[in-house]
């Protein structure tokens, strides 16, 4: 089964192949086509200093594999050389397959100065990246990482082991109220609501809202997994589609009442999965149906965090818990979306409905 580099002229082929592989699964909700043409082609932010290289695997004239070798390089190991990323993985359940893709990825990896790889990882965790791996059962929420179940097992069977963990929480509003008015977790300090003042940001306005959470961003993630910062126009690119659907109540940030300082945030956002799944990966339809007035029933709880300086004041529990009200007063559902682990505690909502891992492997 031969090996072929995928360039620019079989760049359709490489995307209508996530079309060939997961349209079989009722739930799939298809990438916007051409956005991922973007991505692949290094026309947009990521492309300006990133690196990409695709790799197809064909059978009898067939792509039956894709993946992508990617290096972001702001994002080094401590040795100080470039981590490796596989990404925009698509195969058949073939041990052969799997392996050719990952053989050729390693090898231009290498030459690239990595030393280990992580995937699946689309240029950074600001991007697609990890894998379902239970809750394959569950109608997907809007933005969910989602592939088909055996895909996990090509990567483990090629050296890879999960080197993070995440799971998410399906919920109703009646819980969340519940848990508003009695967890412990959720009760906020009165020297905590003098300090700070919890305020509703308005998504419509994107050139407002954004910046607010942009300037946050090194505060709140620098430490997490394959964090690297991101310039304004980059954050805007990866974040404008999703303020597009979004409504007053689904950004919150927190202020410093003396100083009038942001000093975190939680986002969420409404999903409209069925609506962007009817789309099939064509964006000129996004948003349309908002002209029609509906509201989903199920409302994504998606992230919270604050600026290093004030952490253990409380506004962690006071941002959930706005959110948390927010979902209540508004929807008749939730999802509290992907969950790191140091966020065990909101188990105490519900369990884990669903999984995800992120994997990495040496390749020195």
């Amino acid at each position: 089964m031969p090996l072929l580099t995928v360039r620019a002229p079989d760049v359709e082929t490489f995307v209508q192949l996530a079309w060939d592989l997961n349209s079989r699964d009722p739930l799939w909700i298809a990438p916007m086509r051409a956005r991922l043409r973007q991505e692949l082609t290094g026309q947009d932010a990521f492309g300006r200093y990133g690196r990409i290289q695709l790799f197809g695997c064909e059978s009898d004239g067939r792509l039956v594999g894709r993946i992508a070798a990617i290096v972001n390089p702001h994002l080094l190991d401590p040795g100080g050389h470039p981590v490796g990323q596989v990404g925009y993985f698509e195969a058949e359940d073939d041990a052969e397959v799997a392996s050719q893709l990952f053989a050729a990825a390693f090898e231009w990896l290498r030459a690239a100065g990595a030393r280990q790889v992580w995937g699946p990882m689309n240029g950074g965790p600001h991007r697609l990246h990890r894998f379902m791996t239970a809750g394959f059962d569950r109608d997907p929420f809007l933005f969910e990482p989602r592939n088909p179940p055996y895909y996990p097992r090509l990567f483990e069977a090629n050296g890879f082991s999960p080197v993070s963990s995440w799971f998410s929480i399906d919920t109703s509003g009646g819980r969340l109220r519940e848990a508003v008015a009695n967890q412990p977790m959720l009760r906020v300090r009165r020297a905590t609501t003098d300090r700070y003042e919890i305020v509703r940001g308005t998504p419509s306005d994107a050139a407002a809202v954004l910046p607010r959470m942009h300037a946050l961003l090194d505060a709140m993630w620098t430490g997490h997994i394959g964090y690297t910062s991101l310039e304004l126009a980059e954050f805007a690119e990866l974040f404008a589609p999703a303020l597009m659907l979004m409504s007053d109540g689904d950004v919150h940030f927190a202020v410093e009442r003396a100083t009038g300082r942001d000093v975190g945030w939680v986002f969420s956002y409404p999903d409209y999965a069925s609506e962007v799944r009817a789309l099939n990966g064509d964006a000129r339809g996004w948003g349309r149906w908002l002209a029609h007035g509906a509201r989903p029933r199920r409302l994504v709880l998606s992230t919270v965090g604050i600026a290093g300086d004030v952490r253990g004041s409380g506004l962690a529990s006071a941002l959930i818990r706005a959110v948390f009200q927010h979902c209540a007063d508004d929807y008749e559902e939730g999802v509290i979306a992907i969950v790191v682990r140091e966020l065990s505690g909101l188990q105490r909502i519900g369990p884990p409905t669903r999984q995800y891992a992120l994997f990495a492997r040496q390749i020195d």
